[in-house]
């Protein structure tokens, strides 16, 4: 199997929400705390229907379970890298999360 091999399995099976997360982690370019991840995805993806005239008011993340339901999967496919400051977590984005991101990019528009 081949490095795209192993992309095109993590695109088709990453949530849409933990796509989200990523694109965020790699904007930011630097370790973001759980909670501000959260509020972050959300305030993107309202904005985004937003400009693609679909506002609403329902979250991306509407619960601390699903934040934390999303962020353990991105941790445990090694798209994330998590440091513990105190009762803290830091989110980071990984190599392989980055390479994801590349190839999710390269898609038909009508795929993503």
């Amino acid at each position: 199997m081949q490095e795209a091999d192993f992309l095109e399995i993590l695109f088709e099976n990453l949530s849409h929400e933990s796509k989200w997360f990523l694109f965020i982690l790699l904007e930011e370019g630097k370790p973001i705390n759980k909670a501000l991840l959260n509020d972050m995805a959300n305030d993107a993806y309202s904005k985004m229907q937003s400009e693609k005239g679909q506002p609403t008011n329902e979250l991306l993340i509407p619960s601390r379970h699903l934040l934390d339901i999303h962020t353990a999967r991105l941790e445990g496919a090694g798209l994330v890298k998590v440091e513990k400051l105190g009762r803290i977590r830091m989110y980071s984005i990984t190599d392989l999360g980055e390479k994801l991101i590349q190839y999710i990019a390269a898609q038909p528009k009508n795929e993503k």
